[in-house]
């Protein structure tokens, strides 16, 4: 995580290109709304404030009032295209969302930020509601954006940008009957692939533990694993509730079968860690008691015993096309040109044997 002071640095430079680009013409948001805006806490957006105070970007503070803009800031490159104003959507804050994604993020940052862009992650409450049209609308409306990157989105989310034509790109994969541009794992793919080590290993019964999410991507890999349709082969899924009790819960479904799965495969690298507690607590051992694999990876399932065997992308090659897309779509490109599909790196791992 960045340093406190690096961190107030940053704010800073943010704040100036919005200022700059002319977003506040005449008065700040309070500390409450740039806390929002920027994901820091209020003391980080008083240090901001006074850093700019310091260097006359903003007059000093009047009691009840809203701080001022001081002066004309604006700069003669604020209206050229080439400056990035890009926005992350997403329903989690910066604290919550996975490892890979903190990565990529701090490298689109850093990506626009040498391009004399800004990129910030907003997590609206709306985000998530089964209605947010009004809300959305009047929120873009005031958050200028030259584009908007939309992180496990909703349906209705979706549909609303693909309406209004606002610049975005979906990262992960659109809604059906959605065609706006996208960046996501092929999961089907990967899932396929996951299958064939498995059936050529000689597992006959798999189990998929899929989170409630419902989100294309968690359907792709289920149809992924069910495209192998040779004999015998058959794929079980399992719905788990987003707890760790969940997991457990629809673990010892998947052992209480009569004939149990001999694989386990995972949408999320959280059901992975939890499924290998669970073995253990039962005194199943994996891999010799029940193989597993995990669709999708974060760093800490290097330290599992035994490692998880799986996929894993690399942020700062999909921070780079990430990046890349944003500026065709900024320039008038609604279909940005290349494969939108990701293919994972295989992770051997040592989770995965022949079946008992």
């Amino acid at each position: 995580m960045p340093e406190r002071g690096s961190l107030v640095a940053e704010c800073v430079r943010v704040m100036q290109l919005r200022i700059e680009a002319g977003e506040w013409p005449q008065h700040l948001p309070g500390e409450r709304r740039l806390a929002e805006l920027l994901q820091v806490g209020r003391d980080t957006v008083r240090l901001t404030l006074s850093e700019l105070e310091a260097g006359g970007w903003i007059e000093p503070a009047a009691a009840g009032c809203r701080r001022k803009i001081g002066g004309d800031r604006k700069s003669e490159e604020a209206g050229r295209s080439e400056r990035l104003r890009i926005g992350m959507l997403s329903p989690f804050r910066l604290e919550r969302l996975s490892q890979p994604m903190l990565l990529e993020v701090d490298h689109i940052r850093r990506a626009l930020a040498e391009k004399g862009g800004s990129f910030e992650v907003i997590a609206p409450g709306w985000f998530e509601s089964k209605q947010p049209s009004k809300r959305i609308a009047d929120f873009i409306a005031s958050e200028r954006r030259s584009a908007w990157i939309l992180h496990r989105s909703s349906l209705p989310v979706q549909r609303w940008f693909a309406e209004q034509r606002i610049p975005c790109l979906v990262r992960g994969t659109p809604h059906e009957g959605i065609t706006l541009p996208f960046l996501d794992v092929d999961w089907k793919a990967t899932a396929r692939h996951a299958a064939g080590i498995l059936w050529r290993l000689g597992h006959r019964k798999v189990g998929i533990l899929s989170p409630p999410d419902q989100l294309r991507g968690v359907d792709a890999a289920l149809r992924g694993l069910r495209e192998l349709t040779d004999d015998g082969f058959e794929v079980v899924e399992f719905v788990e509730d987003g707890t760790t009790a969940g997991v457990e819960k629809v673990f010892r479904r998947a052992m209480g079968l009569k004939v149990r799965p001999t694989a386990m495969v995972t949408n999320r690298p959280r059901q992975a860690a939890t499924l290998l507690s669970c073995a253990a607590r039962v005194g199943l051992r994996v891999p010799e008691d029940l193989s597993l694999v995990s669709l999708a990876r974060e760093p800490f399932l290097e330290h599992l015993v035994p490692e998880i065997t799986g996929y894993r992308s690399d942020p700062a090659s999909v921070a780079k096309q990430v990046v890349r897309r944003l500026e065709q779509i900024v320039a008038g490109n609604v279909a940005p040109g290349g494969d939108p599909w990701l293919m994972p790196e295989v992770v051997k791992g040592a989770s995965v044997v022949p079946p008992p």
